[in-house]
């Protein structure tokens, strides 16, 4: 961290959060990323047969899983982006299904050539990982996000995200590696990316792998609070190279 440690700083959770420090006012400022932690405990893989009997979610098909409270109301979280990409990736792989989480079935659902369930809100962490485990993907359309839980939930319980290749997301997906980063609020490449996801049993098999050893290696309690440790230590010897 160069330069003198002022008492105002920048720590955000994600990269996409350093952008004030283009800034001339800001320019000067120390900047370090520090993301939120993660329970990698609780947050870890079930089987995927038992997780989804115990859900009540069908055995045989691939499950596409969308989460966000009220994200279907919030223009931010890209719902109507993925119903776009949803319709198109039903003509993609015939036997296909999605689960939505965080709010409950509206009046009218969207016909959108699938079969859709709707959990309704998850209270919990044991039954929100046993969704994650469920689920072959988690998809996060949002156009606007920090460093979203369900991106990194997901990844624990070595469930591959795929996202737009904006904003925070950045940070939660490493494209082709632990998901897919599509175009920019392209729901055309969105479709492209969780089929590329879905189509390859040995692809996908690595995809979830490295999901989960990524999630334990940047988001587990013991790396994020080092990273804190280290922050203050360092804070702490500047001040007292000062006083001396």
């Amino acid at each position: 961290m160069p330069g003198k440690v002022q008492s105002t700083s920048l720590l955000p959770v994600s990269g996409w959060l350093t952008a004030p420090k283009k800034s001339a006012l800001m320019q000067d400022w120390p900047v370090l990323v520090i993301p939120n932690t993660l329970d990698i405990l609780r947050f870890q893989p079930w089987p995927r047969f038992l997780a989804r009997k115990v859900l009540g979610l069908p055995q045989e098909i691939p499950i596409v899983l969308f989460g966000a409270i009220g994200g279907g109301r919030d223009p931010r979280k890209g719902f109507d982006l993925l119903q776009q990409a949803l319709t198109e990736l039903a003509t993609l792989i015939p036997d296909v299904a999605a689960v939505i989480f965080g709010q409950s079935e509206p009046l009218n659902p969207p016909q959108l050539g699938l079969p859709l369930y709707w959990m309704g809100h998850m209270y919990d962490e044991i039954s929100l990982s046993m969704l994650y485990s469920a689920a072959d993907v988690t998809v996060v359309p949002s156009r606007q996000e920090n460093l979203p839980q369900s991106g990194t939930e997901a990844q624990s319980c070595g469930c591959p995200v795929v996202a737009f290749n904006c904003t925070g997301l950045t940070d939660v997906v490493v494209h082709q590696q632990t998901g897919y980063l599509a175009n920019p609020f392209d729901s055309h490449d969105l479709a492209n990316g969780i089929a590329w996801v879905l189509n390859d049993p040995d692809r996908y098999a690595r995809l979830s792998t490295q999901s989960r050893d990524r999630a334990v290696r940047l988001w587990s309690p013991e790396v994020v609070v080092k990273q804190y440790l280290g922050l203050y230590e360092h804070v702490l010897a500047r001040n007292n190279e000062e006083i001396s």
